[in-house]
């Protein structure tokens, strides 16, 4: 039995060839497909292995405190700055006690504390007598532009020697005071649980062990002073400033004679008659004009430095000095910023963009002196002032929450243990400030290099600065209140690994906080940053346009999800394309040998034989492609210098035999419906000459031959409409998936793995389609000879036949294409809920490649049908 296959093989040596090299393909697209999606798998998965771990996993905040922005699945750098309570103790314990809650880590952003910090005799009052205007600037350097922050100009009389009325609108007494430089600077301050902190992110070991310095401990927690009205916190100093600016101080003498009693008298009556109510800021000593005497700049960076070096000295001791008294004051809560969308200005490179806008800064509450803030901002303020009923004689009617700090310690946020890596960072204001850059100038010119944008310290800013000062969450509680905490940070327990059972813990784990708290959850694991580009205006006016790194949630698992659909569609693509080539194949072969089998069952044999002829074909096939992957494994082993993967051998070999004994299935099939007195059956044509058309044209006659044996011809179209469905559909996976991924930055980096698998395999599929047009198109050659030479016999070229063949194959190609736009578009819906209808390159492609595999599978059959000689072919149908 094995002999006479093999000489049947020999006899039909053109179609033998070709079965092997559809074989050889099979396998080597299998061995392909299986190394490289393995190892891209592979990849894909430990890369989001590695990077699926975060600083913490789900975070928690108030009802109502969600962005605009997060309906894009987007939370803006340092989102949870701007949040100022609004979680209660009790939601928070709720929280703490649930089964699947590893680590709850509570931030409570209590506001910003006005520090106040003297240079004394840094600056030189004249002791000549005079009018001198003082002049205290506060700037701030917010990336764009040197910009000022507040202002102040009271107006000194020096050497008065007359009786200065109370309503006089300058000061003349105590004027040495002036020497000493005061600077004002506004200091956030944050409360954590200590020990929750150190579980999440290694806080306690950030802690520097020199000046008696150490970590919270039991004994550090609020204390009350009732008697003054003060509190009383433990705190941990970070000494490291990020702000940039300058306190300016000017010393200007006034063009006024002020030197003889009388010219002194007449000034004063001068000022009062000009403003009989006394303003010391509104003086109309302003409009005068001055000489410049003095100029003081001392940055801002150092005013903090120096601010919190002074803490430190007194580390675990109290302080209790005076001067530092208006210092412990907190006295405003800074609110979020207002992204509105706006159109990308470079679509290809930012897909999302934002534009957020300076306006009159806007101050909810009482007691906050405009003159210590910026006129204009990207925040809003809230004044922690309260105003008191009763008031004692010359005291102020408000009263903000003062603060005495108890250093325990520095600490230093470099040693924070978050993730550093740009692929899974999330930007955190409570160890790390803000950061941007300047991509776009005002005119929409790129920047380049691309200039950073520091934070400024301006609490109205655009980009603030991370906390210096952190205190228990007990404080925090005891000055805020109930609802102080802003966000808790949540560490779950056994969603460790990225799969569908973790991002489904995490989604069972946020549906239970909802429910039972009201507050807002948002699942963080496996978030990347996103380049997102916003565009800064300023009274109407462009600033420029910076890039931030934006968290895009859950890019791990979109990319775990899509990537898994790529794969399981590459596998499904390959293995059905094969399955369709070995059926066709099979098909074909009964075609022509369907009279040679009804000769060998006329001659006495079984059809038991017949099934065994069919299987050894199909097992020595099978055999063949397994040898094949045998090799192109080594190969792979080789060039990867490690050891052959037995199993994807097994799969190879499996599938193999599935696909040729499919075929042989099919053939066993058609060997059933095979008849003895077929051997001397003929007249095969006489029912595609009834077919209604009238042969007006080689379209007409091309048609005549497509319908005439519409059964054969209908699986010539489903050889390629399968083939060109699954490679649409794969397509726009592949495209869908760049998509996907280079939305984030984990995304851009797992892209650049997965790519070669794609187009290895599309070439496969595409030369798998081709041969098996290729294969029926022969068999209809092959039947219709005798035809073709009436055709030569009548006149028609070799041209002419082999544009009629063509032909064939271009409307083959056509409906097929077609049939495959329906299914690939049927089979996106249903998997992605969407018809990209939008997309004519992919419809265009999805019509054109089957119609050129079409015609290229018709060239070889075409070429056949030319050679045709009508004498020898009539002479053999007769």
């Amino acid at each position: 039995m094995l002999r006479f296959v093999i000489n049947q093989w020999l006899r039909q040596r053109g179609k033998f060839t070709l079965t092997l090299v559809g074989a050889l393909i099979i396998s080597a697209g299998l061995s392909l497909m299986f190394n490289l999606t393995d190892s891209s798998q592979g990849t894909v998965e430990q890369t989001l292995q590695k990077k699926w771990s975060s600083a913490y996993d789900i975070v928690v905040r108030p009802k109502g405190s969600q962005m605009s922005t997060e309906s894009n699945n987007l939370l803006e750098p340092n989102y949870l700055n701007g949040i100022n309570g609004g979680i209660s103790f009790k939601q928070y314990e709720t929280i703490k006690k649930m089964n699947d809650i590893e680590i709850a880590a509570p931030v409570a952003v209590m506001g910003y504390v006005m520090s106040n910090v003297s240079f004394e005799k840094a600056i030189k009052i004249p002791s000549t007598p005079g009018i001198y205007r003082f002049t205290e600037t506060t700037y701030i350097q917010n990336g764009f532009k040197k910009e000022q922050q507040s202002k102040t100009v009271l107006h000194l009389a020096q050497g008065t020697k007359v009786q200065v009325p109370e309503n006089a609108s300058f000061i003349s007494e105590q004027i040495d005071g002036f020497s000493t430089a005061v600077a004002r600077n506004p200091v956030l301050i944050v409360g954590i649980d200590p020990k929750e902190e150190a579980r999440l992110v290694g806080l306690d070991k950030s802690v520097r062990t020199t000046n008696k310095s150490r970590y919270f401990n039991s004994t550090d927690h609020h204390e009350s002073d009732a008697a003054n009205n003060q509190n009383i916190i433990p705190i941990l100093v970070n000494p490291n400033s990020f702000n940039k600016g300058s306190y300016d101080y000017d010393i200007e003498r006034l063009d006024a004679p002020y030197q003889t009693e009388q010219d002194q008298q007449k000034l004063i009556d001068k000022v009062i008659k000009t403003q009989p109510k006394r303003s010391i800021i509104n003086s109309p000593l302003a409009s005068y004009p001055a000489k410049s005497i003095q100029h003081l700049s001392i940055p801002t960076a150092k005013v903090e430095e120096t601010y919190l070096r002074t803490m430190v000295e007194k580390t675990n001791s109290l302080q209790t000095d005076s001067e530092y008294a208006e210092g412990g004051q907190l006295v405003y809560q800074s609110g979020p910023l207002q992204f509105q969308s706006t159109l990308s200005p470079f679509t290809s490179r930012w897909s999302n963009a934002f534009e957020v806008s300076a306006t009159s800064t806007r101050i909810s509450g009482i007691g906050v002196e405009k003159e210590l803030i910026s006129d204009k901002g990207f925040r809003s303020l809230t004044s922690m002032g309260q105003k008191v009923k009763k008031p004692e004689p010359g005291s102020s009617n408000v009263r903000f929450p003062f603060l005495q700090f108890k250093v325990v310690g520095l600490y230093d946020p470099k040693n924070i243990k978050v993730s550093k890596d740009p692929l899974n960072e999330l930007p955190m204001e409570t160890y790390r400030p803000s950061s941007a850059d300047l991509v776009l100038d005002a005119k929409g010119e790129p920047v380049n290099p691309a200039k950073s944008i520091d934070t400024s310290g301006n609490p109205v800013g655009l980009l603030t600065s991370s906390p210096n000062i952190l205190t228990t969450i007990d404080s925090a509680r005891a000055v805020n209140g109930e609802q102080a905490i802003s966000s808790i940070r949540l560490k779950i327990k056994g969603a460790s690994t990225v799969s569908e059972a973790s991002e489904q813990l995490l989604q069972d784990v946020k549906k239970q906080i909802e429910q039972k708290t009201g507050l807002m959850v948002t699942i963080t694991k496996g978030s990347s940053p996103q380049p997102v580009v916003t565009k800064v205006v300023d009274d109407g006016k462009t600033l420029g346009w910076i890039e931030q790194p934006w968290i895009h949630i859950g890019a791990a698992m979109t990319i775990f999800r899509e990537t898994s659909v790529g794969f399981s569609g590459v596998i499904f693509a390959m293995l059905a394309v094969a399955i369709v080539y070995v059926l066709a194949t099979s098909y074909v072969s009964m075609l022509a040998r369907r009279k040679e089998f009804a000769v060998l069952l006329a001659l006495g044999w079984r059809t038991k034989d017949l099934y065994k002829i069919v299987l050894i074909e199909a097992a020595i096939l099978a055999g063949f492609v397994s040898t094949v992957a045998l090799i192109v494994e080594g190969i792979f082993s080789y060039v990867r210098n490690e050891a052959m993967n037995g199993w994807s051998l097994l799969w190879i070999a499996l599938f193999s035999l599935v696909i040729y004994l499919a075929g042989a299935a099919w053939s066993a099939w058609t060997i059933r419906r095979i008849s003895p007195y077929e051997a001397i059956k003929t007249g095969e044509y006489a029912k595609a000459a009834r077919v209604g058309l009238k042969l007006r044209s080689t379209m007409t006659l091309a048609l005549k031959e497509l319908i005439g044996k519409w059964k054969r011809n209908s699986l010539s179209v489903l050889s390629i409409a399968l083939p060109t469905a699954l490679l649409t559909f794969f397509l726009f996976v592949t495209f869908h998936l760049q998509g996907v991924l280079y939305t984030s930055w984990l995304g851009q980096f797992v892209a650049l793995q997965v790519g070669p698998m794609h187009y290895v395999t599309m070439g496969v599929a595409i030369t798998i389609a081709i041969l098996t047009t290729g294969e029926i198109m022969w068999q209809n050659v092959t039947d219709r000879r005798a035809s073709l030479a009436v055709l030569k016999a009548l006149g028609w070229t070799n041209g002419a036949i082999r544009q009629l063949i063509v032909l064939e194959g271009f409307l083959v190609g056509l409906i097929s294409g077609v049939l495959g736009l329906i299914v690939a578009y049927t089979t996106i819906y249903v998997l992605y809920d969407l018809v990209p209808w939008n997309e004519p390159l992919l419809i265009g492609v999805s019509l054109a490649l089957p119609i050129l595999f079409g015609v290229i599978a018709a060239f070889i059959p075409a070429q056949l049908a030319a050679r045709v000689q009508p004498y020898q072919e009539l002479k053999d149908a007769s």
